[in-house]
């Protein structure tokens, strides 16, 4: 197989997940992250070698490809990148034979970089770079490769030498794979996917989703593993995770599951994440600055904080009854909008200045809006842009609506809060703190709408 361009046709829907040869005859490149009909195939040659454990081939490079491709470069005598170039897929497709002569002082070329880089990775060639060179710190170091295996230390690579050497390193990429592996003791954001993997299947029966592998979760592993024919070992190994994703692949819908199923934890992602984020910060439970479509800690205590307020037990998860109450049955926003109206008016007067969000400084027109939101246990961006993205449209502005503009550029650029009767308080570049009216023929020029929070 050749990778160079003019050999390929490119359909568009390809563009973007090849990589191709360059025409200076550096070597095409796979890698994390990629996905093609192409790597599909690699996962395939690398399973019928018996270094790809996931069950099927999916078309997509992630990181139990990479270990993959790791442990058969090692296993050719090629540089462990986990990345394949055209050695590796040559290899792979067993169309290149590589000279199995012995290396000595005064050997050059990929053999020898082989040797070094698999060397390195055992720790005996301590220089910076892989030079392709065989001097006498190569042969120093294989000389202590081979005092350390019972070898004759020549510091020549023969075939003997070479062979232990792969060994050596086959043995090492398996424990890295093994020390990679979930067990008790393990935290941090794949311990939560997984807890939420065995709860859809119904073996982690814990309340709540967490970033740590305690005995509930290991358990949880073990009765997975007895389920699916596995080592009941209570650690998640690659094959254990692959055999999840697989049972998670394959498994039905639940017929009863209302909302079309909908379950938000720690480790989701989305355009839903997003929603309920938006939802909760209008609500005062949301405090992170911007809304970001990742389901982290500070998403999970804002959701914890608005079930005890409308009595659901407190999981820090998104189920089907939370997300309706959230969404369509929330309790009234918290803000008290003469109190509201009170705290403004309190500020008339107070200067205009950039940057500005304290009485004792002054305000620029988003500064004043956060600090009475503030005041009233509701966290706003601090853009006028950001607080038009996360509030709720009305048709006509009611009091303690926010009111925007488009002044210096487009899109809302200024913003104020309706008080009532076609008038607004702002901050003005010129006025400062003031109230101002929507008839005006400045400002009813540059009206976009009202937004509610």
């Amino acid at each position: 197989m050749n990778w160079k361009p003019r050999q390929i046709v490119l359909t568009s829907a390809f563009v973007s997940a090849l990589f191709l040869m360059p025409d200076d005859g550096k070597a095409a490149e796979w890698k994390v992250g990629m996905s093609s009909p192409q790597i599909k195939e690699l996962q395939q040659l690398l399973k019928e070698k018996g270094f790809f454990t996931y069950p099927t081939a999916t078309g997509y490079f992630g990181t139990i490809t990479e270990q993959a491709v790791k442990a058969f470069q090692a296993s050719v005598r090629l540089p462990v990148t986990g990345i394949v170039d055209d050695a590796t897929y040559a290899k792979l497709k067993g169309t290149v034979v590589y000279s199995t002569s012995e290396m000595k002082i005064g050997s050059r070329g990929n053999n020898v970089k082989v040797l070094q880089q698999n060397l390195k990775l055992l720790g005996y060639f301590r220089y910076p770079e892989i030079t392709g060179y065989y001097g006498v710190i190569t042969q120093e170091a294989v000389k202590k490769f081979q005092r350390n295996n019972g070898l004759s230390a020549t510091g020549v690579a023969d075939a003997r030498t070479v062979q232990l050497i792969q060994n050596a390193v086959n043995k090492q990429s398996n424990k890295t794979l093994q020390a990679n592996a979930l067990k008790i003791g393990s935290r941090g954001m794949e311990v939560s996917k997984l807890q939420q993997k065995l709860k859809q299947l119904g073996y982690f029966t814990y309340p709540e989703i967490t970033d740590y592998y305690g005995t509930f979760t290991a358990e949880a592993v073990r009765k997975f593993q007895e389920k699916n024919k596995l080592p009941v070992t209570g650690v998640a190994d690659s094959a254990t995770l692959a055999k999840i994703n697989e049972a998670i692949a394959s498994s039905e819908p639940q017929p009863s599951a209302p909302k079309a199923g909908i379950y938000l934890t720690i480790g989701s992602t989305g355009s839903k994440v997003k929603e309920v984020q938006t939802k909760l910060k209008q609500l005062g439970y949301f405090t992170y600055s911007q809304i970001t479509g990742y389901y982290g800690t500070i998403t999970a205590n804002a959701v914890k904080s608005f079930q005890r307020d409308v009595n659901l037990k407190a999981t820090g998860v998104v189920d089907a009854e939370t997300y309706e109450r959230l969404m369509g049955k929330a309790p009234q926003r918290k803000l008290d909008v003469t109190e509201l109206v009170a705290d403004a008016a309190e500020l008339l007067g107070k200067p205009y200045v950039w940057g500005g969000e304290t009485p004792q400084v002054g305000f620029d027109c988003s500064g004043f809006i956060v600090y009475l939101f503030k005041k009233q246990g509701i966290s706003l961006p601090r853009t006028v842009a950001a607080i038009w993205n996360v509030g709720t449209p009305v048709s006509s502005p009611s009091v303690g609506d926010i009111v925007f503009f488009e002044t210096s550029r487009s899109g809302p650029s200024h913003a104020g809060i309706y008080i009532g009767k076609r008038q607004f308080v702002h901050s003005g570049s010129s006025t400062g703190v003031t109230i101002s009216s929507l008839d005006n023929s400045y400002w009813k020029a540059r009206y976009l709408g009202a937004k509610r929070y």
